[in-house]
């Protein structure tokens, strides 16, 4: 629900561009969680292996700095409310890299079921054609197709830094872990906005206050609050049950873009995000069915959850 709500703000910031956003928001969570660590007492750089250490700078950067990215990108072609459609795909690429990587085996009819359901809910909620009405804003970017291409880009990216960082996870203080693969992903950010010439500009969001009513509350809840759930939820929660629960935020999403972005919410946008979200609980479901026993030291599940930022 945090993210839903926090999507929704995101939305209303677009007044910078989307490298930008994600600067300023993984900048204000980073400061969150250095003093969430100095108040908690937790611990800074624990004795992890080379190994641990590569881990989490993957997946700062594929998690934080090329999905939250990319995701932002879609959300200016697809909306608040098709954004979240698109997300449930996290469920069949989660599984997918579940067996490729961790080695657990998705079966049953459930599995093709879910996987069905879920491309099938995207594509009737994301194929839909409106008439234009009076007052619509103009198209941005390149088209739909090049949101939903974005967004499920990106949503390859978190599953991978979700898979590769989990075994880390597992034996490591949750807002360290979630703190060190921030920092990895927002010094890769730096670098990329200071040594290109043309993303220069996106480091003068810090100075752009005319859009901080937006972007502060949504960083918070968004890279602060939200992450946390997640990296709680993958920490500690059953996969199945933390995976189908932060798939709902598809409908939360959907709502919320309708009450305060005025986004529409037809009949066949419903249905598709419906579609989605059961499809991605059989799935889910499906993967668990009929498990193979883990690699040594590899946990066997893999949760699912909702980004930007994820």
């Amino acid at each position: 629900m945090t993210w839903a709500v926090s999507l929704i703000l995101f939305k209303q910031s677009e007044a910078v561009s989307p490298l930008a956003m994600n600067l300023f928001k993984n900048s204000v969570a980073g400061s969150l969680l250095f003093v969430t660590l100095l108040v908690g007492g937790g611990s800074w750089f624990a004795a992890h292996s080379a190994e641990d250490w590569v881990r989490i700078a993957i997946s700062g950067v594929f998690g934080i700095a090329i999905c939250d990215v990319l995701i932002f990108m879609a959300l200016r072609r697809l909306g608040a409310g098709l954004l979240a459609v698109v997300d449930c795909c996290y469920a069949p690429v989660i599984v997918l890299f579940s067996l490729l990587v961790l080695g657990e085996q998705p079966g049953g009819w459930s599995f093709a079921l879910g996987a069905v359901l879920v491309v099938g809910g995207v594509l009737l909620a994301t194929t839909e054609r409106l008439p234009k009405l009076e007052g619509d804003p103009p198209p941005r970017g390149h088209g739909r197709l090049a949101g939903v291409l974005m967004g499920v880009v990106g949503i390859v990216f978190m599953a991978l830094g979700v898979v590769i960082v989990k075994p880390v996870l597992e034996g490591s203080g949750l807002v360290e872990i979630t703190f060190l693969r921030l920092l990895a992903g927002l010094v890769v950010q730096f670098l990329w906005a200071t040594l290109v010439p043309s993303q220069r500009e996106a480091l003068a969001v810090f100075r752009t206050r005319s859009v901080w009513n937006t972007l502060l509350p949504a960083s918070v809840l968004g890279s602060y609050v939200a992450m946390l759930f997640w990296l709680g939820g993958f920490k500690w929660a059953d996969a199945s049950v933390a995976s189908v629960l932060n798939q709902l935020s598809a409908v939360f999403t959907m709502v919320l873009a309708w009450v305060f972005l005025g986004e529409r919410l037809s009949g066949r946008r419903t249905l598709g995000a419906l579609a989605a979200v059961v499809g991605a609980a059989l799935i889910l479901g499906g993967g668990e069915a009929e498990p193979a026993p883990p690699p040594p030291s590899v946990p066997a599940a893999v949760v699912s959850a909702t980004p930007v930022a994820r």
